[in-house]
């Protein structure tokens, strides 16, 4: 990699070469206790690139990625299928952990896409199911409808995104059985920055503890329908800063939350219809009501980064590989690093076609950096540069074209126990 990158022009693919330095891969493995101390065919360094790997090559098998990705050391025999599942029990989740964190910091937590204004992120949560082992079903639990148990054990996790970009920038994960109010509490949010929740997330201790945790932590949510608050003062038509009274079981769990607590509530005609918002940014010189009604749609931008990581990364697979639990919370470890890997190159690639990072169509440049990958080992040091300026130059392919405004997509689905409007295909005459 040294030959490849001293072969480059100057400011062209330099930091193609540190999107995972091996020195934050060794760090993240003496940090969690895991660096092999014997020489195995498959030492730590190589499980953390084999777990990677069960993610960018989906459909293969584990012992086909070994090979794909030539994780033996020093050029030894394939070991046997066994070789690679202890490998990985031997590795276990809190490396690929303490990896995610080390990238993230690096790169999108460290470097926003608009240098000048405040960083609009958003929080959510999302499930995997796990295999149906018995071990999976104990350790992580799963969902009950009237129908019974669901068929699947599940793994849940919430996560922290930058809307602008579709990095991550952190993420929890939990057994099904923990909240993702839970798990949101131990996310590390940002400062100068507004982030964006649904209303799932709507707590005082919660929402104090975000905004009071750095500089200019702002959120912005929908506002419930029984929302319970008196009218402090009327800042504009729609526009009010209103105090809220704090529960008395959240008092009981925090006493040194405050009686009451302050926020601006928002109200607004959306297509007709009257959406109501609640913000700690209380300042309406600086925040327009309406500005802040139309940021919010940004919060769709996590459902589409959730799409590219089980859709396209995971290529729809349902279910996960593993069947135990703790090799199933490596395994999730995993497709959130290559997700960042993939976003993070194809930011590079956004700066050299000029153009915003959401622009590049995940689908497609997912499908040529994992070729880059896996050819990459095949070709000579001095051929590797041209390849990875090749790469560069495809960018042009991937763009999309601009996002059209105005567009709505109400929420329909084909179930019919449902509160929402039964979706029927259109007729053709």
């Amino acid at each position: 990699m040294d030959e490849t990158l001293a072969a480059l022009p100057a400011n062209a693919m330099a930091e193609l070469g540190s999107l995972i330095d091996p020195a934050w891969i060794k760090q993240a493995l003496h940090a969690s206790g895991k660096a092999s101390i014997r020489r195995r065919k498959l030492p730590a360094e190589h499980a953390v690139w084999l777990v990677i790997g069960l993610a960018l090559f989906r459909h293969m098998p584990l012992w086909q990625v070994v090979q794909e990705m030539a994780l033996t050391l020093e050029g030894q025999e394939l070991p046997a299928p066994s070789s690679s599942v202890q490998a990985r029990q031997r590795l276990g989740a809190e490396p690929l952990e303490h990896l995610f964190t080390l990238l993230t910091q690096a790169w999108g937590r460290s470097h926003p896409v608009h240098e000048e204004s405040l960083r609009v992120l958003a929080v959510d949560g999302v499930v995997w199911s796990a295999p149906d082992s018995a071990d999976n079903r104990q350790v992580l639990g799963s969902g009950q409808t009237q129908y019974g148990p669901q068929p699947w054990p599940m793994v849940r996790a919430v996560c922290l995104l930058d809307t602008d970009s579709h990095e991550l920038l952190d993420a929890k994960l939990g057994d099904y059985g923990q909240g993702e109010l839970t798990l949101a509490a131990g996310l590390r949010g940002l400062d100068h920055s507004i982030t964006l929740f649904d209303r799932a997330y709507f707590s005082a201790a919660f929402l104090l503890d975000w905004h009071s945790a750095g500089e200019q932590r702002h959120w912005l949510t929908r506002a419930k329908d029984n929302l319970r608050h008196e009218v402090v003062q009327r800042l504009d038509e729609g526009d009010w800063l209103i105090r809220m009274p704090v529960s008395q079981r959240a008092r009981k769990l925090r006493p040194e939350l405050p009686s009451h607590w302050q926020a601006r509530l928002i109200q607004t005609q959306v297509q007709g219809k009257t959406r109501r918002f609640i913000t700690s940014m209380l300042d309406p010189k600086r925040f327009g009501a309406e500005q802040l009604a139309q940021l919010y749609c940004q919060r769709w931008e996590i459902e589409l980064g959730f799409r590219e990581i089980k859709q396209s990364l995971q290529q729809g697979k349902g279910v996960l590989r593993s069947k135990q639990p703790q090799l199933v919370m490596q395994e999730v470890w995993g497709v959130l690093i290559a997700h960042t890997v993939l976003r993070r190159w194809m930011r590079l690639m956004a700066q050299h076609v000029k153009v915003e990072p959401v622009r590049i169509s995940f689908h497609t440049a997912k499908h040529a950096i994992v070729a880059a990958l896996n050819t990459a080992r095949l070709a000579r040091a001095g051929a590797l540069p041209q390849q990875l300026r090749l790469l560069l130059e495809q960018a042009r392919y991937f763009v999309l074209p601009a996002r059209r405004t105005g567009r709505r997509f109400p929420r329909e689905v084909k179930r019919s126990r449902s509160k929402f409007p039964t979706k029927k295909m259109p007729v053709s005459s």
